[in-house]
């Protein structure tokens, strides 16, 4: 009789079968995962072979058709842009990983590297820098000492900051002074250096075409308050009248329309941009990149320092978006440095309307660069940090993105910036028409005892002279050039921007002046943009709202600062107005 078979030999059998099964579900998922691999490696090839055949035959028809290389929006600009592309993917690919990795490390005795991070070595290295800029400015000004007075001024406004500080105790100098000094660098590259100013000019142009784009989608939704003109004069026949008026309503049409149906419709886009960025990890990549290389030289946090850097380009409205992740584990301090960053510069896609006035699309580029680090230097000593940051480059954790793919990242983002457009364009409406109130009560008291030309502008614009004079602004133009600071603090910069390029056409004012005045307006810094802050950072972090309130007004002071400063610094560098 046939023996039956025993518990061991089947428990024996089903751990042989299940090993076999396991071995192969194992051998599956690796030939799946090379395939995918390899896949991946052969579309990258493909691509990598594409893109260089492509360059290749442009580089090739352009020299054989004698075309320019155009730098800035040609061949050119693809040549530098994609030189740049294998220079950080060489870079971070390549050689870091392979110095890391290798011995090749440089062994500094440990003598040395403590006698280097002493504090002595760091205050001096410090002290060194400011000191070297005096000494620049001393030959520098030899034959126009009259530059100088703008320095007075700089050193006024830093001197006033200070005095009314919010922990005077607690201010890091090396925040200041190297803020300051990167200003100063900046100013020198754009100002005094032919290719530094046609860098920025070109950086700048490109993001607004870029920005600019946002018009296809806002056009075909808005219609005509996107192009801003409701009739066209061209279309009335000879009826000259008529024609007159359709002018002078296209006219005040552009100013009401460019806010809320062309400027803020690139929120949508560029919220659309941002998810889709921060999905792929790019932005999470970008904020620690550049806030680390900040971090070492200003000395601010990662976050602080790349919407700072961000806002040179961005409005106020969208850089926040670069670090939203992060913007509710911010200290008040660092909220206070992001706010003032967004009063103290302007966005790409407002410039035109100032070139449009008559104002130099140069100096508004410069302006804007050079108001970045001065909104760090003066927003650390106006409200200098007195917590334990949680957003320094090494405590930024990337998080990996909850949305189901590329495709509903992009829609979340576009979808959330509708509620921020909505938000922003009603504080905007309210904010303004309470400066309008506020202009009316005082015109009705001053016309009751005979002095009905007073508005509340005016008589900030007189407040406003010593502060132009000691800018460096001759004294026979001062109270035009208050009167502007004062209509861009109590109104916007729009039209103060529109006032000063009708002073330019009448030539009522010296060319130093106008360039002062260029670059002290050049910032959002006014009771509008106060209620765009609070409604774009509160619908990003809605816990901290209270938080964003309690530093809006120094915020708003702060970023006024720091144009002031930008406009010293340009009346002390400029030399061509002898």
């Amino acid at each position: 009789m046939p023996r039956a078979p025993d518990a061991k030999s089947d428990n024996s059998l089903n751990n042989q079968s299940s090993a076999v099964a396991s071995d192969t579900n194992v051998k599956s998922m690796f030939n799946k995962s090379s395939m995918k691999t390899l896949t991946n490696i052969f579309v990258k090839v493909i691509l990598f072979i594409g893109y260089n055949s492509y360059l290749g035959y442009a580089i090739h028809f352009n020299i054989e058709n004698e075309k320019d290389m155009d730098w800035c929006g040609g061949l050119g600009f693809l040549i530098l842009l994609t030189s740049w592309v294998y220079i950080l993917f060489f870079y971070f690919k390549i050689f870091k990983p392979q110095i890391i990795k290798s011995d090749l490390k440089i062994k500094i005795p440990r003598k040395i590297k403590r006698i280097c991070q002493g504090r002595m070595v760091r205050n001096s290295a410090t002290a060194l820098v400011p000191l070297s800029i005096i000494v620049f400015l001393v030959f520098d000004t030899a034959n126009d000492r009259y530059r100088l007075v703008s320095g007075g001024g700089l050193f006024f406004i830093l001197l006033l900051g200070f005095i009314f500080s919010k922990s005077r105790s607690k201010i890091v100098w090396r925040h200041v002074l190297w803020g300051m000094c990167l200003q100063f660098i900046f100013g020198l590259i754009i100002m005094r250096w032919e290719y530094g100013r046609v860098l920025f000019d070109c950086v700048g142009s490109k993001f607004d075409t870029f920005l600019g784009y946002t018009d296809a989608g806002s056009s075909f939704v808005f219609g005509y308050l996107v192009d801003q003109k409701p009739f066209l004069p061209d279309k009335l026949g000879n009826n000259s009248l008529a024609k007159k008026i359709a002018e002078e309503i296209n006219a005040a049409h552009s100013v009401s329309t460019i806010v809320v149906f062309k400027t803020l419709s690139t929120v949508y886009f560029f919220s659309f941009l941002v998810s889709m960025l921060y999905y792929l990890g790019y932005l999470q990549c970008l904020v620690i990149k550049i806030g680390w290389l900040l971090q070492v030289s200003v000395g601010t946090t990662a976050c602080e320092s790349v919407n700072a850097a961000a806002n040179i380009f961005m409005g106020q409205a969208t850089a926040p978006f670069l670090i939203k992740p992060y913007i509710s584990e911010m200290t008040l301090s660092e909220l206070h440095a992001v706010m003032t960053g967004g009063f103290a510069t302007i966005a790409g896609t407002v410039l035109a309307a100032y070139v449009s006035f008559g104002v130099s699309a140069a100096h508004l580029v410069s302006a804007s660069v050079m108001s970045a680090p001065a909104a760090l230097a003066f927003s650390k000593l106006f409200y200098p940090e007195t917590e334990k940051s949680k957003t320094t480059a090494e405590n930024i954790s990337i998080e990996p993105p909850i949305e189901a793919n590329l495709l509903d990242a992009a829609t979340q983002g576009a979808s959330s910036a509708g509620i921020l457009v909505v938000h922003v364009t009603a504080i905007v409406v309210a904010f303004i028409a309470f400066m309008a109130f506020i202009n009316s009560v005082v015109g009705f008291l001053g016309a009751l005892v005979g002095f009905d030309y007073i508005t509340f502008d005016l008589i900030l614009g007189k407040l406003f002279m010593p502060l132009t004079f000691v800018m460096g602004v001759e004294w026979k133009d001062c109270e035009k050039v208050a009167r502007l600071i004062g209509v861009k603090t109590i109104l916007n910069e729009f039209i103060a921007y529109q006032q000063l390029g009708v002073l330019i056409e009448n030539g009522e004012l010296s060319q130093r002046s106008i360039l002062i005045a260029t670059y002290a307006l050049c910032g959002f810094a006014n009771p509008g943009s106060i209620g765009v802050q609070l409604a774009t950072l509160s619908s990003i972090a809605p816990d901290r709202k209270s938080d964003f309130s309690k530093v809006a007004f120094r915020a708003f002071i702060s970023g006024t600062a720091a144009c002031l400063l930008t406009a010293c610094v340009a009346g002390i560098l400029n030399n061509e107005l002898v």
